[in-house]
């Protein structure tokens, strides 16, 4: 794989360790007499008794569902579905419930993070990078928004400026670092800093020995070193 591929390779490989893949919601076809309101309490419904039917793996959606019905002008009720829909792949659902909080300009604290992570998930990288940005203006250390940042400006080639991003979620991580880690080194082998992005994977293995991801990524990445 040469450090050109390798790009497209590390997209792929960090917006699926960090997110749930796209899904949409399936249904009746769209009924353009209804009102907006209608359309969104009929998707609402649609997850709702999709999720009753697969049992207790999703009772936590159907409960978050319900408090947000009875809450929905707060955005920490929607902030709550909204994560729980993106998580369970609804993330179309999940863009249209939080949008209109995250378009806020003193938006409620982490819906400006979670839209970029659901833009991540849809593909909507601009969208992605715009609503990271917000993020860090409104909290400098909120290593999420940079990590979804990195990601972001990683996907349109601009890996310096996600490289920076990077650095700056890791260094303000809290808990196991590994998977912005592992974004990292990405980063660093795309832009043929091959024996740095070999140095981070290392660290990250040592702290993380039984993740998979990593030890792939370095054989693949010392495979690169090599020729």
């Amino acid at each position: 794989m040469s450090i050109k591929k390798l790009t497209h390779f590390m997209v792929l490989v960090m917006v699926a360790g960090q997110l749930a893949a796209c899904q949409t919601i399936e249904g009746d076809a769209p009924q353009t007499s209804l009102s907006k309101q209608e359309r969104l309490d009929n998707a609402i419904e649609r997850v709702a008794v999709s999720a009753s039917l697969r049992g207790s793996a999703n009772a936590k959606l159907v409960a978050l569902e319900k408090r947000y019905k009875r809450n929905s002008s707060k955005p920490a009720y929607a902030l709550r579905y909204a994560r729980e829909l993106r998580k369970t792949n609804h993330l179309n659902l999940a863009a249209t419930i939080l949008e209109p909080f995250a378009d806020a300009q003193d938006s409620y604290r982490g819906v400006k993070t979670e839209m970029s992570m659901i833009a991540l998930g849809l593909g909507n990288y601009d969208s992605a990078e715009n609503y990271a940005k917000q993020a860090v203006i409104q909290d400098p250390i909120d290593y999420e928004a940079y990590q979804n940042l990195g990601i972001a400006l990683d996907a349109k080639e601009m890996h310096p400026e996600a490289e920076r991003a990077f650095r700056k979620g890791l260094e303000n991580w809290k808990g196991d670092p590994t998977t912005i880690m592992n974004n990292l080194a990405l980063n660093l082998a795309t832009q043929g800093f091959i024996d740095e992005a070999i140095e981070v994977l290392e660290r990250a293995k040592a702290l993380s020995p039984d993740r998979i991801e990593i030890e792939r990524n370095l054989r693949i990445i010392r495979t690169l070193n090599e020729r």
